[in-house]
């Protein structure tokens, strides 16, 4: 039951996300292709949105979605007013940091309903406000979460450069079930205190100046604004690639620290 939560709280949290972008490009008009209810391979096609495909696939973690145009396949063909690439960098970067904004607002939403649900403080008494003053407090209570997140990726960023980083300070989705099995036994309000905890965090994570991440890619689109001209396909899909199999690595290593804990 507790890893059913955890994948349910997962799917919804990058779901999240990936709205972000969609109704972001939807807006500036960049045609969306398709929206994806878990990973390929592709289960069923649900229905058509305003020309975008909703899909079922058949693993069930999280989604995606397909922005046409947003990965550069040849510096020669024709781009249609629809496409990413066809967009201002303003526009693009706008839609890459819509996804940022979206688990962040999402977790603000989640730790006022915390708040208004009532849950215990560090004191041990019970926090709970008003409608208004639980939007107030989730507001601040994201900013401090969020910058305390900040400051802690920060120093673990500063120690792997110096080689002093500590992998054991890093937990994998398996190390996460193990969270979501204490918060079900303190109720509710801690369950959905953990999932604003868990969108923090990919808000933050996703701003990271990283190849195949959203800051990965407002990386390329800050250098393609002060060049004046694109980056070449060849060179933006291998860079994204590389990054990808580096984010999967670290993944596996991860996976594997919590499954030999667990063992």
């Amino acid at each position: 039951m507790t890893v059913i939560i955890f994948i349910i709280v997962l799917s919804v949290l990058v779901l999240v996300h990936e709205a972000g972008h969609m109704f972001v490009a939807k807006f500036f008009g960049i045609r969306v292709d398709e929206f994806g209810l878990g990973i390929p391979p592709k289960l069923k096609k649900l229905f058509r949105w305003k020309g975008t495909d909703f899909t079922l696939n058949w693993l069930p973690f999280g989604g995606f979605v397909k922005i046409f145009g947003e990965n550069p396949t040849s510096k020669h063909e024709s781009i249609s007013a629809d496409n990413f690439q066809h967009k201002n960098r303003g526009v693009q970067a706008s839609v890459l940091v819509a996804g940022v904004i979206a688990n962040a607002v999402f977790a603000w939403v989640l730790l006022s309903i915390v708040l208004m649900l009532g849950i215990t403080g560090e004191t041990g008494a019970l926090v709970k406000y008003s409608f208004f003053k639980a939007i107030w407090h989730g507001l601040l209570s994201t900013g401090k979460i969020g910058w305390a997140i900040i400051q802690s990726l920060g120093i673990f960023i500063w120690q792997a450069f110096h080689g002093q980083a500590n992998l054991a300070e890093i937990v994998g989705p398996i190390g996460l079930v193990g969270f979501v099995g204490v918060a079900l036994k303190d109720g509710v309000s801690f369950l959905l205190y953990f999932a604003a905890l868990i969108s923090i965090n990919l808000s933050i994570v996703n701003l990271l100046p990283f190849p195949a991440l959203d800051g990965g890619r407002l990386v390329f689109v800050i250098v393609e604004s002060i060049r004046r001209k694109p980056v070449p396909p060849k060179i933006f899909n291998a860079v994204n690639t590389i990054g990808f199999a580096l984010l999967i690595i670290l993944m596996l290593v991860v996976t594997f620290r919590d499954i030999s804990h667990l063992l």
